[in-house]
């Protein structure tokens, strides 16, 4: 039935996976499909239990498969925008009526006495670099033309000095206020309204918003345990001839996957082969757990088909409001050019700030100190995780950033679970709220950026509680939720 290839740098439990996931997909294996038993398609295959153990469990993760009690492991029926052919164009009308009071909710939440709040999108206050930053504002401030106005492309020094961070020239280099205006302003310049862009579902909710507001269309393209998934992208191109693809390759907002180095390799090679520009948003990218991060898919590129977008938002503080672009000059010149039409120069000010915080090595001693306190308060998080969730709450293991994604077991939603971890004061971001359809209804975000270290195990104590009371009224009602052994780890 499946055939392993040990000879294949791939391990044999991916290898299992995805031959099962590709069965699905394609129709081979049909909803309500009874998969063989662990141990005997061990035996089958002449491997460890453990190996067929993961494969199931990631399969599960994605919301494809579903351990039942007394009935093994199941086939589910897919969601109609995952079915095989059935992928087609979507329109994001940013957040309806419904996601007004979902925002209204969690901030009534977080505002009560003792709440713990595991859905903010930025890091916890005392982790900013404030000691530093206000040390070198005094210098930059003893030159009185900072608060003037600064070239339109940015300040120069900044410029060189992220493209020599990048390996680049500072003509290929555009410094701006903020992601979401890059974002804007590349849909404005690249994109005219009717054209087709790929997105992977979930995603980046605001980012969904600016491609509705510039009238394209959006084509999702799935997201798994290992990132964007590469396959079948070359009969998207073909069908629906995209301009852009927008992708979060790093510590993906919410999932916290990272796309491996063999698909960041065959989707560079995808996109010259069908002439395919690609937006790689990296926020995240300088927060990694890991000795060798994952090079960016622009450091991967000869072909200058990635437009790369990052900002100092996630590793230094919102409140600067700093991002920049590194693509080919042209692309950097016609950007800069609606740029200030518009006038959404950043200030001035910020810009020598962080130069200097960029040369003085400042930045370096910033982050060395950072990422293990992230790391502590993801380890923590997922021990807390460990330790308290019941059986059938799954987790994927971030290797970087501020995010861990969870999944309940049928028929839970995440929605329902923040009505009932409202009542324990504790607050998370429900997965469907990116625009990721029904895979999404029963994933959650939660963000151990944020809390400080003594309220993340207590506020997955209280998270756990509210999952097991509602487990328990499922199966009161006689709808017991599927239970799978064991977390995602």
């Amino acid at each position: 039935m499946f055939e392993l290839d040990r000879s294949s740098p791939t391990p044999l439990y991916q290898q299992l996976r995805d031959q099962v996931r590709q069965r699905i997909l394609s129709g081979a294996l049909p909803p309500g499909t009874k998969l063989p038993p662990e141990r005997t398609l061990a035996v089958r295959l002449g491997v460890n239990r453990t190996t067929v153990v993961n494969a199931y469990r990631e399969l599960a993760a994605e919301g494809l498969v579903e351990g039942r009690v007394g009935h093994g492991t199941v086939v589910l029926r897919l969601p109609e925008e995952a079915a095989p052919g059935a992928v087609r164009p979507m329109r994001w009308a940013g957040p309806t009526e419904a996601e007004e009071p979902l925002m209204a909710d969690i901030s009534a939440i977080v505002r009560r006495p003792g709440a713990v709040s595991f859905a903010h999108g930025e890091m916890s206050p005392e982790l900013y670099p404030t000691g530093a930053l206000r040390e070198l504002a005094g210098r930059v401030l003893e030159d009185g033309t900072a608060l003037g106005y600064g070239p339109i492309a940015g300040y120069g020094p900044l410029r060189e000095a992220i493209a020599a961070e990048l390996g680049v020239t500072p003509e290929h280099v555009l410094i701006l206020a903020g992601s979401q205006i890059a974002l804007y302003l590349i849909s404005r310049v690249l994109l005219q309204p009717g054209d087709t862009v790929l997105v992977e579902m979930p995603s980046y909710v605001n980012s969904l918003g600016i491609f509705d507001a510039a009238g394209v269309r959006v084509v999702p393209v799935p997201v798994d345990r290992d990132g964007l998934v590469v396959d079948g992208l070359d009969e998207l191109m073909l069908r629906y001839q995209p301009k852009l693809l927008f992708t979060l390759p790093t510590y993906h907002n919410p999932l916290g996957v990272t796309l491996t180095l063999e698909r960041r390799r065959r989707l560079i090679q995808l996109a010259a082969r069908h002439q395919l520009g690609i937006v790689e948003d990296d926020p995240y990218g300088r927060l990694h757990f890991t000795a060798h991060p994952v090079p960016t898919l622009k450091s991967l590129d000869p072909g200058d088909y990635v437009i790369y977008i990052s900002s100092f938002s996630k590793s230094v503080s919102p409140a600067l409001r700093l991002a920049w672009i590194v693509a080919a000059p042209p692309v950097v010149e016609r950007i800069a050019r609606a740029r200030g039409n518009l006038d959404f120069r950043a200030a001035l000010l910020n810009q020598r700030l962080m130069e200097a915080f960029l040369r003085e090595g400042r930045m370096a001693e910033h982050l060395a100190a950072l990422r293990p306190v992230l790391k502590a308060r993801r380890d923590a998080l997922l021990e807390a995780l460990q330790a308290h969730m019941p059986e059938g709450v799954t987790w994927y293991v971030p290797e970087g950033g501020y995010h861990v994604w969870c999944t309940l077991p049928r028929p839970l939603t995440a929605r329902r679970l923040l009505v009932e971890a409202g009542r324990e004061g504790v607050a998370f971001m429900p997965g469907d709220y990116y625009g990721a359809g029904q895979l999404a209804r029963r994933g959650f975000r939660l963000n151990f950026s944020y809390p400080r270290p003594e309220q993340i195990g207590p506020g997955v104590q209280r998270l756990a509680r509210a999952v097991e009371r509602l487990m328990r009224e499922e199966a009161a009602a006689g709808g017991e939720p599927g239970a799978f052994s064991g977390p995602v780890v």
